[in-house]
């Protein structure tokens, strides 16, 4: 079963936006991934009006890195429930990926993703989006194979981790490092648009 609003092999990737769209930027995050949820706290509301606005079609690629890293299966029940939001409509969807980052846990050990309450309780933040129908789509887990599946697909990429942000194809580093580590996003959302500007214009 593949959830509404996917495209590419086997509806693996939930688009936000037009498919057609003049440009598209790919967007790789991981739930239990902090620097994921850096870069879309820092970007995600930016994204959302460029394409709203019809500049680009955002396509979501999801990662399952860190429940391998440190156990558990967070990443993946969290996706399963954003994909039940997607059905619900692309709104939903993006302001429910919002308000999973804004909760994500810390350390990413602690593994609140895989909780259907703890999944449910986060989507009663976002006004509409709950309903006997979405609510058995996460007790049930209706979109678990379907999660995994996506997640199965981010090795084809051969990306290290998360996050990555391409325009048309062309990597934009949004990740600040220093060190070795990350130190949070690396531009600022004017500085980001400014950056996809330059980009178009070649």
């Amino acid at each position: 079963m593949t959830p509404a609003n996917t495209t590419g092999a086997d509806g693996a990737t939930v688009y936000y936006g037009e498919l057609d769209s003049p440009h598209s930027l790919d967007v790789f995050l991981e739930l239990r991934d902090q620097a994921s949820g850096h870069t879309a706290e820092s970007l995600l509301g930016t994204m959302r009006q460029a394409a709203d606005e019809g500049r680009f079609l955002v396509k979501f690629h999801f990662a399952a890195l860190m429940d391998d890293v440190v156990g558990g299966n967070g990443s993946l029940r969290g996706l399963s429930a954003l994909a039940a939001a997607s059905d619900v409509g692309q709104p939903k969807f993006i302001e429910y990926l919002a308000a999973l980052f804004a909760a994500q846990p810390s350390p990413p050990g602690i593994d609140s993703f895989s909780d259907s309450s703890f999944l449910l309780a986060e989507a009663s933040h976002v006004e509409g989006l709950r309903s006997p129908e979405f609510d058995r789509k996460i007790t049930a887990d209706t979109y678990l194979s379907w999660a995994g599946d996506a997640v199965g697909s981010f090795a084809s990429f051969n990306l290290a981790g998360t996050p990555v942000v391409w325009y048309d194809g062309a990597a934009i580093p949004v990740v600040k490092m220093e060190g070795g580590f990350e130190r949070g996003p690396a531009f600022t959302p004017q500085e980001f648009l400014a950056q996809l500007s330059r980009m178009t214009e070649g």
